[in-house]
């Protein structure tokens, strides 16, 4: 995709400087504050671009600087309608190619779910969390790094206490479900089933919070399995849709994701095409048998042209992908232009796709970070392309464009569903979850880019301090952050920060409190809790 060029305003200055002309000037003087003002950019016609590059020869005089004046003024003006305004964001460094956003959010959004990718990977005990270890990440950084004793960071995403704190924030953006990465406990091909518990167990803090807030979820397998493990794969399946918590397609069947990539492994794995089927139908029938419920099979998938045919031939009812991957190229790309290859990959998929489509917003891609992994460099890229940071206005475009592209599909009417990548691949490049220098931006953009106000019930958030419990006298209750004293005071930290609440909630109230570790550390600890309560409601209390 060829990007758009941007206004050479060395030409305005240089014809500012030349002429004698003083009222010109002053016209030019502003014209070129005006232009950087709205960081016009736009594609300038071919023609026009030549007859500026010609007045470099000409002779830079009042008329003709006029002229030029005018032709440049016209073509910003005529370009306004199609501009990305700027945000409080790091802008892209272009203008997105694609049409303005609307100024409300499609009527379609209340027809269309949203459902956010997570991976959890994120855990006190995880050395992996250590590639975000940098103060040059804080937008990375999620809302619950944590200063460890020992000095390094600690990064909690899958205790209860940060599920029970996702699914206000998800709540808040308008989210309609999580996605989560299920991996099977199998010893198959020489895989370590503990590892598996481990990245299973945010899952399982999820599915013990007594109040979701009507937050669904959906199981996505992220790693291919032989035929032998089909029984058990059913078996995950069937525990996970027999619950209420369980995301549904409108006839009631129940979402399933498999990250599949490119398939060829996949596909290998479970013996051919034609094994594959074979396993995909034991499956659909053992579940159905254990709970009564048909399912709806989601193939997340990579060359969507090449493997969204094959997906439907063995057995997949919609394809979908995983995120908008980009080359290895070492090159950085507008967030603008990494939306259109998006965008046109909908757009090819709703004219020629076989079967349902759920499209993908990509937040961000950027997976530099994850190279400190000493395990991800043996499987990545070493020198990948990546996306720039977007601007609200260019998530919202999409955000709304993959809704109207979803409610649009005609083969979707089973399933009308946008997927967002991701709520916490924050190594990655794609998050929503709230961070330590972003605090909760993209829930407020995400909501207001499907136009979801939901309103949320008081609750507290809860988060341990490194204040030292001999030098902050807590006693047997909680004490107020107002009138606690000196030694109740934590330290200051960049890499860290106190959780924010949801956007339209208020910090009613904050109290210490003393209680042991989540570890199991004999040593107790002061935990800060924080009563977020609707802005403009009076406080009460939260049990």
């Amino acid at each position: 995709m060829q990007e758009p060029k941007q206004f050479d305003l060395t030409l305005l200055h240089r014809c500012s400087a030349s002429t004698d002309t003083i009222a010109v000037r002053r016209h030019i003087s502003a014209l070129c504050y005006f232009l950087n003002a709205c960081r016009v950019t736009t594609e300038i016609p071919s023609r026009i671009m030549a007859a500026l590059d010609q007045g470099k020869v000409m002779m830079w005089t009042a008329r003709h600087c006029s002229i030029r004046l005018l032709v440049v003024l016209a073509t910003a003006v005529s370009s306004l309608p199609a501009m990305a305004q700027v945000s409080k964001g790091s802008p892209s460094a272009v203008a997105p190619a694609a049409p303005a956003a609307p100024t409300a959010a499609p009527a379609s959004s209340s027809k269309v779910s949203l459902g956010a990718i997570r991976w959890d990977n994120w855990s006190l005990d995880s050395p992996y969390g250590q590639v975000l270890a940098d103060p040059g990440l804080r937008a990375r950084a999620p809302y619950y790094t944590e200063r460890l004793p020992n000095g390094n960071l600690g990064f909690p995403g899958n205790t209860e206490r940060a599920l029970n704190a996702d699914v206000h924030y998800a709540k808040s953006a308008g989210l309609d479900y999580f996605i989560f990465g299920y991996y099977l406990e199998s010893s198959s091909w020489g895989r370590d089933p503990n590892r598996a518990v481990a990245l299973n167990r945010a899952l399982g803090n999820f599915l013990r919070l007594p109040d979701k807030l009507g937050i669904k979820y959906a199981l996505n397998f992220n790693l291919s399995f032989p035929p032998r493990d089909v029984p058990m794969v059913s078996d995950a399946i069937s525990k996970a849709v027999a619950g209420p918590d369980y995301m549904r397609a409108s006839d009631g069947s129940a979402p399933v994701f498999f990250l599949l990539g490119t398939m060829t492994p996949w596909i290998k794995g479970l013996g051919g095409e034609e094994g594959t089927k074979a396993a995909l139908k034991d499956m659909r029938d053992r579940v159905k048998a254990a709970t009564g419920r048909d399912l709806y099979l989601v193939a997340l998938l990579f060359n969507l042209s090449e493997t969204e045919p094959v997906a439907h031939r063995i057995g997949f009812d919609a394809a979908s992908t995983y995120a908008t991957a980009l080359g290895s190229n070492g090159k950085s790309l507008p967030y603008a232009s990494c939306a259109a290859l998006a965008q046109k990959a909908w757009q090819a998929e709703a004219q020629n796709g076989s079967g349902g489509f759920l499209p993908t917003v990509t937040l961000g891609w950027d997976y530099r970070p994850a190279l400190r992994d000493p395990q991800e460099l043996k499987t990545r890229k070493p020198n990948p392309d990546w996306c720039q940071p977007a601007t609200d206005e260019e998530w919202t475009r999409q955000i709304r464009a993959a809704i109207s592209q979803a409610a649009n599909n005609p083969r979707n009417d089973r399933f009308k569903s946008v997927v967002i990548y991701a709520w916490n691949e924050s190594s990655e490049g794609g998050w929503i979850q709230p961070t330590l220098s972003e605090g909760v931006r993209r829930l407020k953009v995400i909501a207001n880019a499907a136009g979801r106000r939901p309103t949320l019930p008081p609750f507290k958030l809860v988060w341990p301090t490194r204040i030292d419990p001999k030098a902050c006298a807590v006693g047997s209750s909680s004490i107020s952050t107002t009138t606690a004293g000196a030694g109740c005071k934590s330290a200051s930290d960049s890499m860290t920060t106190a959780w924010p609440c949801p956007p339209g909630m208020q910090i009613a109230g904050e109290e210490l409190r003393q209680a042991p570790s989540e570890d199991g550390e004999k040593i107790p600890l002061i935990w800060q809790e924080r009563l977020c309560t609707p802005q403009g409601k009076q406080q009460r209390s939260v049990n």
